[in-house]
């Protein structure tokens, strides 16, 4: 059986011997892995069901004319962006509906405000859906120049101490070059997840805002052909 001891072991000696300065930038580093690899699993997750149930009510959209049982559907598929962005309209269109004289007078304004109140959710949908994105381009970003900071650093100590042991022989200067370069490969490693979930959920949210376009697009056309052509006693008994 093998015995691991933690004191032998080189890693872990870089970070134990490694100054005031280095440890605070390992921490540091460290942190923002943590929470990158937090928020990434937690996108994950998020846009999985985001995924699933706007295919699910996407096909519940075009399988029913009815938009009242569309509503009903949308109820249970909250994580939906399309689900949300369909009720925000609906129930737009159910004010202009309750007043008659508004509509009987200009029908074409209420489209507008449908169209307003859509954009406004699918706007609310985007940045909901957006939120974490920015901190894992940061961390992209800033983490390996703290890593290079932590590495300059020790490179500096480990000079100085060479200074005042009048010594530059391989091996007083190996030592403290190896301790300061753990803080350039703990930057790349906080640093490169970083980048790949960044570029995957941008992709992820690209998606979705297409989704959330072309469904809009969709409900304004079937609006558009369901509403004009009514009568303004139709329309009010079919939805209210």
């Amino acid at each position: 059986m093998l015995n691991f001891n933690p004191q032998g072991s080189l890693f872990y000696q870089m970070i134990i011997h490694a100054g005031p300065m280095a440890k605070l930038v390992l921490f540091i580093l460290t942190l923002m892995s943590i929470f990158s690899w937090a928020i990434m699993v937690n996108k994950w997750l998020i846009f999985r069901k985001v995924k699933r149930q706007t295919e699910a009510f996407r096909e519940t959209f075009w399988r029913t004319g009815d938009l009242k049982i569309v509503l009903a559907e949308a109820r249970n598929y909250a994580a939906s962006p399309l689900s949300l962005i369909f009720q925000e309209a609906f129930l737009e269109l159910k004010r202009w509906l309750k007043d008659k004289n508004a509509f009987k007078r200009d029908r074409k304004a209420f489209l507008n405000s449908v169209n307003e109140a859509m954009r406004k959710a699918a706007y609310t949908e985007y940045s909901h859906l957006r939120k974490g994105l920015a901190f894992l381009a940061t961390v992209g970003n800033i983490a390996p120049f703290i890593g290079l900071f932590g590495t300059v650093w020790g490179i500096m100590r480990a000079f100085h101490d060479i200074g005042l042991k009048g010594s530059a022989s391989l091996a007083d200067v190996a030592p403290g070059i190896s301790e300061a370069l753990i803080a350039t490969a703990f930057g790349l490693a906080a640093a490169i997840p970083a980048v790949i979930g960044y570029n995957y959920f941008t992709q992820c949210l690209i998606e979705q805002k297409t989704e959330m376009d072309n469904f809009a697009t969709d409900l304004q056309n079937r609006l558009k052909r369901k509403y004009l052509i009514y009568s303004e006693k139709e329309v009010s008994d079919e939805i209210i």
